[in-house]
């Protein structure tokens, strides 16, 4: 069956603002939903199917969503639409809303909208409906630069770091590190199953649905390492917060891992890739590897050793980050909702 889901009800009803995700609310919603309480805006709407799976069924998937979108804001009459790309497709039909009501839309568009051919055509309406947005929220300087080429607008607002205040948590014995991980394409996972193997007395734990996995992948996995599976919420911010340190890797350029910034938020040591935009957000308290099993092990190897600087050093990191991004989220909330300021 299809659903539609709001994480909380609504308590600021004067923006008349909606975020909308067409995604199911546990697949890359941390950033929304972080987004939407940041900008004191209604938790985000999610759009998703449970029947139709598959990239087979992707045209009839978004269709559907495109007719539960306008359906969805033709019935709440939102001035604002913040929408989450990819998919760009999700984009058109705002766009289309806000054409008809002279409504406006914020694209936050994260680095796979970017990357993927599939979500840049056709390019003349794609770039049509990216200049006419109000703003383009991006994570890297890079691609602020390739929508102003197309005469958008674009701000650069990297991951919100969550301001909650953090309980005291028990700390696994062995050292331990939590690798966050989807099976995605760009994540050099066989490289870290190969430097843990190098590492017997580190514990690694693995998330992500393993029914994304290769089998052959699973079982080549030393002993040292457990796939959770899927973890809800709780149970995952628990994984992390009880690890020595969370490694997030990439073999794509431009690419802020989203695991890094929740081990930032979590004051977590983090053990990230080697690219220049991951070496200028996570400055400290963070070791940068090459994607390669030595450069992993090394990595690794070179925090403990150091770890109790590396640890005072992420807290100091995520203490700037966060007087960084309230004096963002001032500024982005004006720009979204000007007659709030």
């Amino acid at each position: 069956m299809e659903a539609i889901t709001q994480a909380a009800s609504r308590k600021i009803t004067e923006s008349q603002a909606i975020f909308l995700v067409w995604a199911a609310p546990t697949f890359g919603s941390g950033r929304s939903r972080l987004l939407a309480k940041e900008l004191q805006m209604p938790a985000p709407i999610h759009l998703y199917s449970t029947r139709w799976k598959g990239a087979w069924t992707a045209p009839l998937r978004y269709v559907f969503h495109g007719m539960q979108t306008l359906r969805l804001l033709f019935q709440k009459r939102p001035h604002v639409v913040i929408v989450q790309s990819p998919p760009s497709f999700a984009v058109l039909f705002v766009a289309l809303y806000c054409k008809i009501t002279n409504s406006r839309y914020v694209i936050d568009a994260h680095s796979d909208a970017f990357q993927r051919g599939i979500w840049t055509r056709p390019e003349w309406l794609y770039d049509r409906i990216t200049r006419n947005a109000a703003l383009t929220l991006v994570t890297d300087h890079f691609f602020r630069t390739m929508i102003e080429q197309k005469g958008g607008r674009a701000m650069i607002l990297r991951d919100p770091v969550e301001s909650a205040p953090l309980s005291p948590i028990q700390r696994q014995e062995q050292f331990s590190v939590a690798v966050v991980n989807t099976f995605a394409p760009d994540e050099p996972l066989e490289a870290v199953l190969e430097a843990a193997a190098g590492l017997p007395d580190v514990s690694f734990s693995v998330t992500g649905k393993t029914s994304r996995a290769k089998p052959a992948l699973l079982q080549q996995a030393p002993s040292n390492v457990v796939f959770t599976d899927f973890l809800p919420y709780e149970a995952y911010y628990q994984l992390l917060r009880s690890s020595h340190a969370v490694m997030s890797l990439t073999t794509r350029d431009h690419t802020l891992q989203c695991g890094a910034c929740e081990a930032l938020s979590l004051e977590r040591p983090i053990i990230t890739s080697n690219w220049p935009l991951l070496q200028e957000y996570f400055c400290s308290g963070t070791v940068h590897v090459d994607n390669t099993p030595a450069g992993i092990r090394q990595g690794i190897e070179a925090l403990r050793r150091d770890y109790n600087r590396y640890e005072a050093e992420v807290i100091a990191l995520r203490d700037m980050r966060r007087q960084e991004w309230q004096k963002q989220s001032v500024e982005l909330a004006e720009l979204v909702f000007p007659s709030r300021a």
